[in-house]
């Protein structure tokens, strides 16, 4: 019996154009690849040379090249045969289409790598969910590069057998890499889906850049595959190959077969291979293919996208990079020379001088290649040992976000302890927010702007840089402003770096600046992620405000700032908190969800905080409806007054322009 529509049997091409074009018309959930990690070792390029030059139009002709190579692998220089000369490629995962090729692509070149991550930056490679992009001021055509190894996982384990599906993981990954380094096709590209028990199925992707021998590609694949975590998922990122799995169908643009055996002790495990452009089907199979996804592919989409950023969001880590050879001698290639530095501050004379913090001055210098730099001198009488310095430069040098400051180098000379830092001209937040005439610079769609880039940087430390990092300092006078007033948070000279999975540490010695501080930080000594969005928090309500917390002790209005916010958020006068210079002009419901958000930030128990990916999420989108805040958590004067004040505050003596303070170093 025919039980097909009849229209399906007259009209079956028009039908299945239809169908087709359906396909295309659903709308993406994002066009923007998911960053997954990058490395930039610091060996920079100074603006406005021939390298630059090279690059951006390499970087260029990358982004152009995508749609014209079916491979979705593009490699090319510029400059070819001199001293600046740069080599690059893109590779993009087998399963893309062309348009998430072509996204990811120009994403890397165009923002990400010149921009955010990797400005002036010689050699990098940024990874993502879609596609690599690498470059280096040495030919990378043809050459096998096992290093850095980067290595993700799932933190949820499986149910059930653990070693039982690490070795039929290892084994299945094995086998596969054999198919992958010899893939006729070129593209040396393999994903498969077999079954592990009736009820889990283990998705594997392996790939190889098609510049390499099958020999090479091999040897790439086996060293990955022995750094994979026996997990739920796991993946492993190299310059030359990656390999991933999941227990969930993570594929695009592939059909997966799943295999019909089960793997127990008695019966092997039957490989279906899935090799894309290679499976040829039946008329039959692709009608029913077609109407299949027709009607489920619009709830698919939605759900495959929810639950895949929520394991993302939730489950998976990054490790610490396996392999580099990020050390003290990374560390070394960034040294300055005392000459250089004392040449270019014209000897840290007081005409250069821009400010003066509780561990030594800030100076402007100009390099030799007109390259405008800030000199932080430390003071003579710190203690901290040159491998403990040497370590906090790696730290800082690691950080690359828009918005965080970033350090060039360093100089050891001696006594003389020296950090190089980008120049920022427009000095601090504190020296527009709240100078009378200054800030009315400072309009409410700039103050908006300066919110949501300081929490997009803190995002990056707490979340998507190589470690979880605590700044602990977070306040008015450690954002900087740019040219535009774009703000970077500077000052890293007191953060803690966390391990993935910690979440919370002690100390006895308690360092930050009263005020900003949680009252389980300053109290007991309790730092974590909470305790950077409680000084985010204090960072808000002073820019909606433009009054200093500090302000506020022994007036008239309220024993603090967070007090005075909390009383007109009670009693329904809001408006009444917000800076006069912007009351009349602002957008009232951005003030009031800043001013919500702030609120939500400093609040006493550490649980009702939001994390900065929520406040992210609650600063980007205006339809997310906010909690109800708590009343805030105040300081007990008493308390505080006998603490010793030199411990509890790093820089008591505001100044502004790069306000760059770094403490003592404690053990980390």
């Amino acid at each position: 019996m025919n039980i097909m529509p009849p229209f399906l049997n007259s009209n079956m091409t028009l039908y299945m154009i239809f169908s087709i074009y359906l396909l295309f018309i659903i709308p993406k959930s994002t066009s923007l690849p998911s960053y997954l990690y990058n490395f930039c070792p610091n060996t920079t390029f100074a603006p406005n040379t021939n390298y630059a030059t090279n690059l951006n139009t390499l970087l260029h002709t990358l982004a152009a090249n995508v749609a014209s190579n079916p491979t979705s692998f593009y490699i090319t220089s510029a400059g070819k045969g001199t001293s600046d000369a740069v080599y690059g490629l893109f590779l993009c995962r087998g399963d893309q289409n062309v348009t998430a090729c072509r996204d990811c692509v120009k994403t890397a070149t165009t923002t990400d790598l010149p921009h955010t991550y990797c400005p002036n930056s010689k050699v990098a490679t940024i990874w993502y969910d879609e596609c690599m992009v690498r470059y280096s001021n040495v030919s990378i055509f043809g050459k096998l590069s096992i290093e850095p190894k980067v290595s993700m996982m799932n933190s949820e384990k499986i149910n059930g057998n653990q070693t039982r599906f690490g070795d039929f993981m290892k084994e299945t990954m094995g086998e596969t890499a054999v198919e992958t380094a010899n893939n006729r096709s070129g593209i040396k590209f393999t994903a498969k889906t077999v079954n592990f028990t009736r009820s889990i199925a283990l998705y594997a992707l392996q790939q190889c850049t098609p510049d390499l021998t099958p020999n090479e590609c091999s040897q790439c694949l086996t060293r990955a595959i022995t750094q994979l975590s026996v997990m739920q998922g796991s993946r492993v990122l190299q310059p030359s190959c990656n390999v991933r799995y999941e227990i969930y169908p993570f594929l695009n643009g592939a059909v997966n077969y799943s295999a019909s055996s089960v793997y127990n002790n008695s019966v092997p495990p039957f490989v279906e291979t899935t090799e894309i452009g290679q499976k040829k089907l039946s008329n039959k199979m692709i009608i029913i293919i077609v109407i299949a996804i027709v009607v489920a592919i619009p709830l698919k989409v939605l759900a495959i996208t929810f639950c895949f950023m929520k394991k993302r969001a939730k489950n998976y880590h990054h490790s610490i990079p396996i392999g580099c050879s990020e050390d003290f001698t990374i560390a070394d290639s960034l040294q300055y020379g005392l000459d250089t530095l004392q040449s270019a501050t014209n000897n840290f004379s007081d005409e250069n001088k821009l400010g003066e913090g509780g561990f030594g001055g800030v100076y402007k210098g100009i390099l030799s290649n007109g390259q405008e730099i800030a000199v932080k001198r430390l003071s003579k009488s710190s203690d901290q040992g040159v491998e403990e310095f040497k370590s906090e430069v790696l730290l800082a040098a690691k950080l690359q976000h828009r918005n965080l400051v970033r350090l060039f180098g360093f100089c050891l000379a001696g006594e003389e302890k020296l950090l190089v830092y980008e120049y920022i001209p427009n000095k601090s937040l504190d020296h527009f927010l709240f100078d009378p005439e200054k800030r009315e610079q400072l309009d409410w769609g700039k103050r908006y702007k300066i919110i949501r880039g300081v929490a997009r940087g803190m995002l990056y430390l707490h979340q998507d840089s190589r470690l979880r990092i605590i700044h602990r300092d977070l306040k008015v006078s450690n954002v900087l402003l740019d040219k535009d007033l774009n703000p970077k948070v500077s000052d890293f000279g007191m953060a803690r770096i966390f391990g993935v999975d910690q979440s919370q540490g002690n100390t006895s010695r308690v360092v930050g600046t009263y005020g900003y501080m949680s009252p389980e930080y300053a109290m007991h000594g309790q730092f974590s992620v909470k305790s950077d969005v409680y000084s985010f928090g204090v960072l808000v309500l002073e820019i909606v405000s433009g009054k200093r917390n500090s302000s506020f002790y022994q007036s008239g209005y309220a024993e603090d700032l967070l007090s005075y916010a909390w009383k007109k958020w009670r009693d329904g006068t809001p408006l009444e908190f917000v800076d006069e210079t912007v009351r009349n002009s602002c957008s009232i419901h951005e003030v009031m969800r800043c001013m919500h958000l702030g609120l939500l930030c400093v609040q006493e128990c550490t649980d009702d905080r939001p994390t900065m990916a929520t406040s992210v999420l609650m600063l980007d989108s205006h339809s997310i409806t906010l909690p109800m805040p708590k009343q805030p958590a105040f300081f007990i004067k008493s308390y505080m007054k006998s603490k010793n004040l030199d411990e509890l505050t790093s820089n008591s003596t505001p100044w502004s322009m790069n306000d760059l303070s770094v403490t003592e170093a404690e053990a980390r």
